[in-house]
């Protein structure tokens, strides 16, 4: 399937202080940050994101590849996750640019064949995402018969050192930090809630969800917070340090009950997020957001400031 000259193989994980880590995640790092700067002139995963992607709980590591060039040197990348609960695959292709027309089509072959082994019935199917300015790679996937779906947004904000003063809450409302089991409990119970009416959206296990937030070395539970509306518990936002090569704060969640919505909450949490990164010296704020949302969340972050710094385009295909 690769054109001659190349190789591929799977991923080597090994425990490294408690996470599942290794040198081949420095080289799917090195393969990631490069197709990254060819698109985008910088860099946009930290390494530790890339590490989280590829041993996340949907992660399938038996179905990643490296590929290496006949010199030897990593050159390109496929992730395969599969969410059952979801019925879908997702594959995320990754090429060095001086590989990448000759290679992104076979490795998006390379993962519709994943999906076709991993699918467990006709109705599955297989999602990709995309730079809005990588037309090479947007091509390839149209190709293949992928489909545009949706566009999500990466958004941004400069932060200011006057914004080190929390806002003011909204009345009834207060705020605080996950601390227990039955806190983590909560805030799952809250985000299902939250995004049941969202695009995409689909339940999840506990186990399965705190997953994602918490087998990561830039989790930051101190930023896991809980919002509550006369004593009831509505609303959540969970921050990470995944963006703090870049020395910028990311809210990871942000969401509220639909019966507590229109009294500010989502945005006094968002302040507060902005302002905790102030006091900690970051010097910006980071979010993604689906740009057709239909709970008003693109108003509210075009209302405090921030702006879409990247576009992905999600495509999708029946696997």
């Amino acid at each position: 399937m690769l054109p001659p000259g190349y190789t591929a193989r799977p991923l080597d994980f090994h425990e490294v202080d408690g996470f599942l880590d290794g040198p081949d995640v420095d080289l799917a790092y090195d393969v990631v940050c490069a197709a990254d700067v060819g698109v985008l002139a910088a860099a946009e995963s930290s390494r530790e994101s890339v590490r989280s992607n590829l041993i996340n709980p949907d992660a399938v590591a038996d179905e990643h590849r490296l590929v290496f060039s006949s010199a030897g040197d990593p050159v390109a990348l496929v992730m395969v996750e599969k969410d059952a609960a979801a019925k879908t695959i997702y594959v995320d292709s990754y090429a060095v640019p001086d590989h990448g027309r000759r290679l992104l089509a076979p490795l998006v072959a390379m993962g519709v064949d994943a999906a076709a082994r991993l699918k467990a019935g006709d109705d599955w199917k297989i999602e990709a995402g995309a730079f809005e300015q990588d037309e090479v790679y947007r091509d390839v996937l149209e190709a293949a018969g992928f489909g545009e779906v949706r566009r999500f947004w990466h958004m941004h904000i400069d932060l200011a050192s006057e914004l080190k003063q929390s806002p003011e809450a909204p009345p009834g409302v207060t705020r605080t930090v996950v601390d227990s089991d039955d806190d983590r409990r909560l805030l799952h119970h809250l985000d299902e809630v939250a995004f049941a009416e969202h695009f995409g959206f689909v339940p999840h296990p506990y186990d399965d969800w705190i997953s994602w937030f918490s087998d990561r070395r830039d989790a930051r539970p101190d930023l896991w917070w809980l919002a509550w509306l006369d004593g009831e518990p509505v609303g959540l936002c969970i921050g990470d340090d995944s963006r703090i090569d870049r020395n910028a704060g990311h809210v990871r969640v942000l969401g509220v009950v639909p019966q507590a919505r229109g009294r500010g909450i989502a945005r006094w949490l968002l302040l507060e997020s902005f302002a905790q990164g102030a006091r900690e010296g970051r010097t910006a704020m980071t979010l993604t957001v689906d740009s057709d949302n239909t709970t008003g969340a693109t108003a509210l972050y075009d209302g405090v400031g921030m702006r879409p710094e990247r576009v992905i385009v999600l495509y999708r295909r029946p696997a």
